[in-house]
């Protein structure tokens, strides 16, 4: 048993160690956005699902011994294409730069033909293992329990996520992560020899007991299916909430995962730890009071140009641990309900098998469906609502629940609760009204034990709190679909695609006789434009972070090009558009050359008859060179086509996510590339969490260039606090007497390791 309980957890380690390891080898290859991970977790929720698939079939078809000869089988192949492709990439599981896309039309498919020819089949085999092992031990060992094989397979599981941002990240480059990961996959591949030895003389195991036991209908099974799909889209949709805000990185992708696989681990070990009266009345708590944080959210989040930056840290941490305890209750009711409906050890692999098809649907729906049919991240409240009508669903079928009891009094509590959410909520338009209902309704609920001569359908016991608990779920259907309506009505334009969502909404100032039209991406302002009934050239000047105050706005103001009379023009690149708020510093002669990857920004910024007029009134030349920056500019040096630019701004945040891969020591050859030899560089670092300094002091140091620091404050509604780094190679620039006393030195700033395509640590710059 030792050998079989060790071989599972090694194998659940791998399974989820390599996740974010390969997910953020290929960060830098899709503009590092958050969809990069959902992607990854979907190819690999498939390939779980092929692998119980393989388990299932050759465990039910297969004699064990010609079981463990097939698998072997497999792992040597495995372990052959892995030295194969290390001889060929210098990394037996990280795809070579050979496979770096220049331009991707769909980049889901890419991202996954990527997965399936680097890690597929190693995966695809470690995928097969707990459901396999667990068939074999039970036909060995029949009187212990292998369900708790499956609790230790999901705490290696756990333990791989939570070591990873912790231990592994921070203190190995990838491709060593890689060569440790082979090393235990090769110790993995040892353990599973082991434990089929002693299948060899267990041709006809016990097979009268495991043969025997109740079949599981088609309804168990289509619940089995579906409430493993719901807690599937409740991990997808909290993580998308979460990379929104603030980074898409491993640590912020392992921590709904990892509560994911801790609501696997309780369940599973053991029927006690799953209480009803525990987590279905903490996950009805966590619905009540995720509303309020929403509305909290939503009223920092309107605030945002007058807010302090301390208030807009404590609503993101806010939203994150009420998107944490929203999804981990959730979880915990899906999954504590889908180990009530387990089945016979028999029907193990069967089991396994749908529980993941569950998984898989629900990834397919959040990351292919969704985006298609939704203009928001509205899949995590459609989950969220899935689990109460589920919750319902199994507590009515299970006669010995307490949704059968004959008191009408808990009933009549959840339907006094349930219509009192909408009012406190203030969605409701008529009140008055809507209360002389509820009470009428709720007076009813409870005298109908008293009713006589009522239908036979209202004397079942327990009736009266399942009336209560349908009416819980429409109405809490009812109010997501108004509080989704208000968010539709209040934004002007809603665009959401693989790299995230964003809207437009309009700010009035009637008492100034202007309003301003700003670009958001969950509450992080990408661009604003102001137009005045009264001063028509306001729509001219360029706002928020990029105003006369900002480091941006004292480099374009006294930059020897642009404060020049004479015809001399300036060449200025941009990476990340925004609504081309940059171009407002053009003059004719001049030339702007932005990047950008989201082909809805680039619709969005250049519409002629759009909100946002920047890029059409700048008097400079506008190119707009669709795709990832750096992969552009790779391919511009590599054909000898430097742009030698006099100022290159680097602005491509995702809402307040750090492009890791932008501040590189790769990505900064590729800029000093393109820069003209008196060329100044400017990276846009204001950030809640994260003190960039550090990185692109180190940076300075290894290139010998420049250092100067810009920060400035709010000075009036449409001039932001923000922070620049200005960098050049020499002082041409950045020494003229128009900076002294703006530029903050690189002395006192931290040393860090120097970041690299191989290595990143953003716990070093938390502030």
């Amino acid at each position: 048993m030792p050998i079989y309980a060790a071989t599972i957890f090694v194998s659940a380690f791998l399974l989820f160690q390599i996740e974010p390891m390969i997910a953020k080898y290929l960060l830098p290859w899709f503009g590092g956005t958050a969809m990069v991970w959902t992607t990854c977790l979907l190819f690999f929720q498939t390939l779980l699902l092929a692998g119980y698939a393989y388990a299932h079939l050759i465990g039910t078809r297969l004699a064990p011994r010609r079981q463990a000869i097939a698998h072997l089988g497999l792992i040597a192949i495995c372990l052959i294409a892995m030295a194969l492709l290390a001889m060929f990439s210098n990394s037996p599981i990280l795809p070579g730069a050979g496979w770096k896309p220049m331009r991707v039309q769909f980049p889901v498919l890419r991202i996954l033909v990527v997965l399936g020819l680097s890690i597929g089949l190693p995966y695809f085999v470690l995928s097969a293992t707990a459901p396999l092992l667990q068939s074999w031990f039970a036909r060995i060992y029949p009187a212990s329990s292998a369900y708790r094989l499956y609790a230790l397979s999901n705490f290696g599981s756990l333990l791989a996520l939570l070591s990873y941002p912790f231990v592994v990240e921070p203190n190995f480059a990838l491709r060593k992560q890689a060569s440790l990961w082979s090393t235990l996959y090769v110790a993995f591949a040892i353990g599973m020899l082991l434990c089929a030895l002693p299948l060899r003389s267990k041709t006809g195991l016990v097979r009268e007991e495991i043969e025997s036991g109740e079949q599981p209908t088609l309804g168990t099974m289509a619940l089995w299916i579906a409430l493993s799909a719901c807690a599937s889209v409740l991990l997808y949709g909290a993580t998308a909430q979460m990379t929104q805000d603030i980074a898409p990185v491993p640590f912020l992708w392992v921590l709904p995962l990892g509560l994911y696989l801790l609501s696997f681990i309780i369940c599973f070990d053991s029927d006690r730890w799953y209480r009803r009266g525990v987590f279905q009345p903490l996950f009805a708590l966590s619905v009540f009071v995720s509303f309020f944080v929403v509305i909290y959210t939503n009223v920092v989040a309107a605030r945002l140009s007058k807010v302090m930056l301390t208030e807009m840290k404590v609503g993101l941490i806010v939203e994150v641990a009420n998107a944490s305890l929203l999804m981990f209750t959730g979880c915990m009711v899906c999954n504590g309900e889908l180990v009530r409906l387990k089945p016979h050890r028999r029907d193990l692999t069967r089991f396994y098998l749908l529980v993941s098809a569950g998984g898989v649907v629900g990834g397919i729906f959040a990351v292919i469906v969704a985006p298609l049919i939704f203009q928001g991240l509205w899949e995590f409240r459609l989950a969220v609502w899935a689990a109460v009508a589920l919750m319902t669903l199994v507590l009515i079928r299970d006669r010995s629940s307490w949704i059968h009891r004959n008191s009408p009094w808990p009933g009549v509590a959840i339907l006094a609760l349930a219509l009192a959410f909408p009012l406190l909520l203030g969605v409701v338009d008529f009140k008055i009204t809507y209360s002389a209902i509820a009470i009428l309704l709720i007076v009813a609920l409870a005298l109908m034990p008293r009713w006589k001569d009522r239908p036979k359908w209202l004397m079942h016991p327990g009736i009266a709190v399942q009336l209560a608990m349908a009416a819980a779920v429409a109405v809490l259907g009812i109010t997501y679909i108004v509080t989704i309506g208000y968010a539709l009505h209040d934004a002007l334009l809603f665009a959401r695609n693989f790299y995230g969502v964003f809207r437009i909404v309009r700010d009035d100032h009637p008492q100034d006789n202007w309003h301003a039209y700003r670009l958001l991406n969950g509450r992080i302002t990408h661009g604003m434009q102001v137009f005045s009934s009264t001063d028509p050239q306001m729509r001219y000047f360029p706002t928020s972070y990029y105003s006369l105050n900002s480091g941006i706005g004292l480099l374009m103001m006294n930059h020897p090009k642009h404060a020049q009379v004479d015809d001399s023009s300036m060449r200025v690149g941009v990476v990340g558009l925004g609504v081309g708020t940059l171009a407002a510093w053009g003059r004719p002669g001049d030339y702007f050359r932005f990047y950008e990857l989201n082909p809805a920004i680039i619709k969005v910024a250049s519409d002629p008859n759009g909100f946002f007029t920047y890029l059409r009134d700048s008097p400079a030349k506008v190119d707009i060179v669709t795709g990832d920056a750096r992969l552009s500019m790779e391919e511009e040096l590599a054909a000898g086509r430097s742009q030698q630019f006099d100022v290159l701004a680097i602005d491509a945040f995702n809402g307040d996510s750090i492009p890791t891969h932008l501040l590189t020591r790769e990505a900064m050859m590729l800029y000093l590339g393109e820069l003209a030899p008196d060329g100044v560089l400017a990276i846009h670092v204001s950030n809640l969490f994260m003190d960039l300094r550090p990185v692109l002091a180190e940076e300075s140091r290894q290139f010998n260039l420049k250092y100067g620091f810009v920060t400035s404050q709010e000075t009036d509604a449409v001039s932001w606090s923000s922070d620049w780094v200005l960098l050049a190679r020499d002082d041409r620039v950045l020494g003229l007497p128009a900076f002294k006393g703006h530029l903050q030195t690189r002395d006192g700033v931290r040393h860090i390791p120097p970041w690299t395509d191989d290595y990143s640590n953003l716990f070093q710059l938390l502030k």
